[in-house]
């Protein structure tokens, strides 16, 4: 144990931990977000609620611009995957704020497809709904999966957004174990609520009783 921390010490000084967001060195105090950005980002709370079909509630725990943006960037696609447990943290601080959330029985994720998962070298949502899952204490359970590879979002209009995503979604063989449950699903940003609002229509037809959302961010609309 002595070894590992010494080893651990090491590696901080060659290559210090960094705040998620704005890229600082970490104080020793610190723990993946430094005191400048707990300072200055705001968590939404109330204000992060959003709707969307087939869900019942979604929240999120900040709005989607600036470090926040960068951050989920550099998650996704630089792959700093240990910012999935800081992220995790965020949101089980607000998921302690609804209690809408607190009754939910599992948590998934919405599904990526597998090309994604190769270059990305990881199932950025899997992966923060699993750390999110082990915060708060609730089972996790992969209940979805892309059948056909969608265009990009960026850049798609509302309607053309839903037209993309609808049927690409499928169930796993999961439905005895969703059966009458609360399902929270968890994404890293909220946009237009297609893909959250296909995830939820999915898992209610498959047997789940209500579904939640839970995101890292949203967009303004």
């Amino acid at each position: 144990m002595i070894f590992k921390s010494l080893i651990a010490e090491a590696l901080d000084l060659v290559y210090p931990p960094k705040c998620v967001f704005c890229g600082a060195v970490l104080e020793r105090s610190e723990d993946g977000i430094c005191e400048k950005c707990m300072g200055r980002l705001e968590y939404l709370g109330r204000h992060g609620s959003f709707g969307g079909e087939f869900f019942e509630k979604g929240y999120a725990c900040f709005d989607y611009g600036g470090d926040v943006r960068h951050s989920i960037h550099r998650f996704k696609f630089g792959g700093h995957k240990e910012y999935a447990k800081v992220y995790a943290e965020c949101l089980a601080n607000a998921a302690a704020e609804h209690e809408d959330v607190k009754t939910c029985d599992i948590v998934t994720s919405t599904p990526t497809n597998d090309l994604n998962i190769k270059k990305r070298g990881f199932d950025h949502a899997a992966l923060l709904a699993e750390s999110f899952a082990r915060r708060v204490g609730m089972a996790y359970l992969k209940t979805l999966v892309k059948t056909r590879k969608t265009e990009a979002m960026f850049g798609l209009k509302p309607d053309e957004r839903r037209a993309n995503i609808i049927g690409s979604i499928d169930i796993l063989p999961v439905r005895e174990q969703i059966k009458g449950k609360t399902v929270l699903l968890i994404d890293d940003i909220f946009t237009t609520g297609a893909t959250a609002s296909e995830c939820a229509r999915v898992l209610l037809s498959g047997g789940a009783s209500k579904v939640f959302v839970l995101t890292v961010a949203k967009t303004e609309k």
